[in-house]
């Protein structure tokens, strides 16, 4: 930014010359005494510019140490401010006014040697006049360069919007499981909420020591030190869109099971070939898939837990894509516990339901579940029961693997057979509740594939490239 303010600075020196030149020729015409002054003037007021620096004549019209505002000023602020936008105004004009006005009340100070105030006024004079009118010839350079710098700014404000909305979409914290438009971006000890272009900087934002990229997905900024701005944790993403699956269902029907053998499959399968990296956000969820494929698959606690994240990075994306399995414990859904620490209500992509067909009385414990969640729900997003959510919904039966009535079926044959078996009150009530609903029998102790297809099914009705992985 100091070299473009640079440019436009100086630019609007040698810019504002022209009209100068065809104020006098239009109104003295090519007239020798009208040439001579005019030359003394140009060349004596581009000499004044170029050699402006400390030790030269101060505002007072004596020798001193201060320049004479001729230069760019140097930044107060951080990142460093475009120019144009106020400082050619206050400060370029007024230098040049006040140093053309210096110019003429010089030849008085010399009164008492009246030859010597003569000489001095002959060259001072036409210098001073010509820095008046260089003063307000500068006042259409300034809308011209306002004008493009906002143009630009608005175009890259667009594209970048279209990037991140494409690219990213939203951040989701890890740890405390909240959503925000950007991220807090950490520079030079400054903190940013959020970063993109703005007058202070179309592709790139300049501080103390050097440059750093505010625009596109593509560029370096995902890179760029971010927090949360909620709980202030430092965060990983990399500016990664977001794909949020809540997990509901009784205790012990599959949840935990559900979320690593999805996690399993995606890595062991490079997401469907998709992917050339997938990994856990947190290293420490490894050893816990290694727990899961040993058959232990310990319960979650009731209070908020961080979402089981699976990172997918490919080539041909330019930002990863997180997604977010969030855990809770069936015990949440009962009517004894009353906290609404789930944030990702407010914002999840899909709604997965697990059911365990074999246990005591499944359809009851089921509903009982089902119930609790609606509940909890719709208090937290504050809506009434009238309204059918757009969320796409998917009732999994979670142990396939053990014969019984449900054995082969999915689909509208599996949610017939349950209606049959004694769901109906259940899946009549997901009905009147969701709009996009799918039924789904897996095998959830097992990386089979059969969970990948609840999400492939879910990624599918809501649109999302994370179809891809599954």
């Amino acid at each position: 930014m100091r070299t473009l303010n640079t440019i436009v600075w100086y630019t609007g020196f040698i810019v504002s010359i022209v009209p100068v030149c065809l104020i006098f020729f239009y109104l003295w015409g090519t007239e020798i005494w009208i040439e001579i002054p005019l030359a003394i003037g140009l060349i004596g007021a581009l000499i004044i510019i170029a050699i402006d620096s400390p030790g030269i004549m101060g505002s007072s019209g004596s020798t001193g140490s201060k320049p004479l505002g001729l230069r760019p000023p140097e930044p107060t602020s951080f990142p460093v401010p475009f120019i144009g936008l106020s400082s050619l105004v206050g400060s370029q004009m007024f230098a040049l006014a006040k140093n053309g006005g210096l110019m003429f009340v010089l030849p008085f100070t010399l009164l008492g040697n009246i030859v010597l105030a003569v000489i001095v006024a002959l060259i001072t004079i036409p210098i001073g006049a010509v820095m008046l009118l260089m003063a307000a010839c500068l006042i259409p350079y300034i809308a011209v360069v306002d004008g493009i710098y906002l143009l630009a700014v608005f175009v890259a404000k667009v594209v970048d919007r279209y990037h991140y909305d494409t690219n990213t979409g939203k951040l989701v914290c890890p740890s405390c499981g909240k959503a925000f438009a950007r991220p807090d971006y950490l520079i030079e000890g400054s903190t940013f909420h959020g970063l993109s272009p703005s007058e202070k900087g179309v592709l790139s934002v300049e501080m103390y020591t050097m440059s750093y990229p505010c625009y596109g997905s593509k560029g370096g900024r995902k890179d760029l030190p971010q927090r949360c701005p909620e709980c202030n944790d430092s965060l990983s993403t990399r500016e990664g869109k977001p794909f949020v699956v809540s997990m509901v269902g009784a205790p012990g029907s599959g949840k935990t099971s559900f979320i690593f053998s999805v996690a399993g499959t995606a890595k062991s399968s490079m997401g469907n070939g998709n992917a050339s990296k997938v990994e856990f956000y947190r290293p420490s969820d490894e050893s816990l898939l290694l727990d899961y494929r040993s058959g232990r698959c310990g319960a979650t606690p009731v209070q908020y837990v961080p979402s089981r994240i699976l990172t997918f990075e490919s080539s041909h994306l330019a930002t990863p894509r997180h997604l977010y399995m969030c855990d809770v414990s069936g015990r949440f859904f009962s009517s004894d516990v009353v906290t609404d620490l789930q944030p990702q209500y407010s914002y999840n992509d899909a709604i997965v339901f697990m059911v365990d067909p074999t246990r005591p009385n499944p359809e009851s414990v089921a509903y009982s579940a089902y119930v609790g969640f609606m509940e909890k729900y719709r208090l937290f997003n504050k809506m009434d029961a009238s309204g059918r959510i757009p969320v796409p919904f998917a009732l999994v039966l979670s142990r396939s693997d053990v014969p019984g009535p449900f054995s082969g079926l999915s689909g509208e044959d599996l949610k017939e057979k349950m209606a049959e078996e004694g769901y109906f009150t259940l899946i009549n009530a997901i009905s009147k509740d969701f709009l996009y609903v799918s039924y789904h029998a897996c095998n959830a102790s097992k990386e089979d594939g059969s969970a990948s297809a609840v999400m492939s099914s879910v990624c599918s009705k809501a649109g999302s490239s994370f179809l891809q992985f599954f």
